[in-house]
């Protein structure tokens, strides 16, 4: 009888130690046209997803805003551990978006985006502000590795206390961007 439990529970481990290699086989896989990885593991646990859009109030010098935490719809978080908080967002297709709304006092604004892009073809895209579609991509040709839309910042200015929504997304009405890339952060600076 012990021999046939032994025998069980050998089968039994073999069974969970196959299931594990399946699992950190899936969970290590390449996403589609990016070189990131989704990996969870035990030191990063990834944020949870609002399922709300976010309010966030403007304070201070300037703010920043990880796009993870923003309303997503078809875009995924992936780890990423040069990303700020180790995650960022990936814009799969066309109607991958993310949206956050920011109460602003009055004054003029600069945005800005952490973005990674491996190509030239794989790095525009387009910031709503309030509806006003403004192109926004890193250097040219992308550097590959995380930067800022400095050569494209989008300025904004409001005359008294509001609440903007900011959506990011691939295209605009009237030209199409692109994919494939990935966000880190939004960034928010009062300029006057």
């Amino acid at each position: 009888m012990k021999i046939k439990a032994s025998n069980k529970i050998n089968s039994v481990l073999a069974l969970f130690a196959a299931l594990s290699v399946f699992s950190a086989a899936l969970l290590s896989c390449k996403t589609a046209d990016t070189e990131q990885f989704v990996i969870i593991d035990e030191k990063h646990v990834p944020p949870p997803m609002p399922t709300e859009l976010p309010v966030i109030e403007y304070s201070g010098l300037g703010i920043k805003f990880e796009c993870e935490q923003m309303l997503l719809h078809n875009a995924v978080a992936i780890q990423d551990k040069e990303a700020s908080g180790n995650f960022a967002i990936h814009i799969i297709d066309e109607s991958a978006n993310a949206k956050v709304k920011v109460k602003f006092p009055a004054g003029t604004y600069e945005v800005l985006l952490r973005e990674k892009a491996k190509d030239a073809d794989h790095s525009a895209f387009y910031v709503f502000v309030d509806g006003q579609s403004y192109r926004v991509y890193p250097n040219n040709p992308p550097s590959g590795s995380w930067e800022l839309t400095t050569r494209t910042p989008v300025y904004f200015t409001i005359e008294e206390q509001r609440t903007v929504l900011f959506t990011i997304q691939s295209n605009s009405d009237s030209k199409s961007g692109h994919t494939g890339m990935s966000l880190d952060y939004i960034q928010f600076i009062k300029r006057q």
